[in-house]
């Protein structure tokens, strides 16, 4: 069986190899490595996610008896002592370079939103993988709590995490957030849980157009009403001011104020920006378009097993989440040229894996499976 032919080996040739190679010499990661290199390390797990094994056992159950297969890419023992050591000591910083070239290639190909303005938008927001106290010593914040907690900037131009942070629960998601440099001119869209009256002023003063929801504590007054669209579901667009001591302290200015009935569950809805020239419609449409980190999170718990963790120390973790991300651009760019959903792309793959065809037959259903 050539490597050369299989189903697999076209999805590998897809990553930047190259780049990885050099990141892996500047870092020293296969310096007096006998078996187990980084680029073998990224082949089997990649392989494990694409197969949905999601521990080190199924690992060495479902891959052991591909041992002719795997040697065609040089891979040698997929046993679980020999992934789990390459797990802790390969450096999981030769990753981020391949999850940073997929992502440059993503974005050079990525449909702009479809929002009626030029502006980039991220999106904010964090996820946390639940994890043992007493297997994840490291990763606990109480006696009975523990967990790994994933700080994502999602780009809306093709649903793409531009950049992702790690911490556990004790990290706070809005400290991270006020850490960042955001270049002038970008939509950054979060929930309620960041809202930071200080950062708000600091972003406002880097022209960083930002979308949230108002929590309810905050006392403000009205200014101003605008106009609005008696058809629409815009209940009330106001420009205010904060009357509470803290907030106008730090955020003096004033502030766009948009009250929305959802349509769907009749629930009314608060959105606060600094954006004095949308329409009303608009800015509710970019706080609606957040819901797309959520469904990224979960897309990446339920078909890459993210919540399924393949080792119990930080450099594990970052491999694990890191070659996920990989695989979730990899699907990207293929879904894009072959227009097939991401879903069915991965069932495809796990199913015929090892099989002698491309990527282009299998989803043209010109490929008949031969037993």
């Amino acid at each position: 069986m050539g490597k050369g032919n299989t189903l697999f080996a076209h999805v590998q040739a897809r990553l930047p190899w190259a780049a990885f190679d050099r990141a892996v010499t500047q870092l020293r990661g296969d310096y007096k490595v006998q078996r187990a290199r980084c680029r073998s390390h990224v082949l089997v797990l990649l392989l494990a996610m694409l197969r949905g094994q999601h521990s080190l056992r199924r690992i060495e159950n479902g891959l052991s008896a591909r041992q002719r297969y795997l040697r065609a890419f040089g891979i040698g023992s997929v046993d679980r002592s020999t992934v789990s050591h390459a797990n802790r000591h390969r450096p999981a910083e030769a990753a981020e370079t391949l999850f940073q070239g997929l992502l440059t290639q993503a974005q050079a190909r990525a449909m702009r939103h479809g929002f009626p303005f030029r502006q980039k938008v991220w999106t904010l927001d964090a996820t946390v993988i639940q994890v043992s106290t007493v297997l994840y010593e490291w990763a606990r914040c109480a006696q009975d709590e523990a967990g790994i907690k994933l700080h994502v900037f999602l780009d809306q131009d093709g649903v793409l995490p531009g950049l992702v942070e790690f911490g556990t629960l004790k990290t706070s998601e809005l400290k991270l957030a006020r850490q960042r440099l955001y270049p002038p001119g970008m939509v950054l869209c979060f929930d309620q849980g960041y809202f930071d009256t200080a950062w708000f002023r600091r972003l406002t003063d880097g022209s960083v157009t930002f979308v949230t929801r108002l929590p309810p504590r905050p006392r403000y007054e009205v200014l101003k009403e605008r106009p609005r669209d008696g058809a629409s579901n815009v209940l009330a667009d106001e420009v205010i001011r904060f009357t509470s001591n803290g907030c106008r302290r730090h955020y003096p200015r004033p502030l766009r104020l948009i009250t929305f009935c959802d349509a769907a569950t009749g629930h009314l809805l608060w959105f606060l920006t600094n954006q004095m020239t949308w329409s009303a419609e608009t800015v509710a449409a970019v706080y609606k378009s957040r819901w797309q980190i959520e469904l990224f999170f979960k897309w990446l718990k339920q078909h890459l097993k993210l919540s399924h963790l393949l080792g119990r120390n930080a450099n594990a973790v970052r491999w694990q989440v890191l070659l996920a991300l990989c695989l979730y651009l990899l699907l990207v760019a293929f879904g894009h040229q072959y227009q097939v959903p991401r879903s069915e792309l991965l069932w495809r793959l796990n199913q015929y894996l090892f099989d002698d065809t491309t990527l282009s037959k299998l989803l043209k259903h010109s490929y008949q499976f031969q037993p």
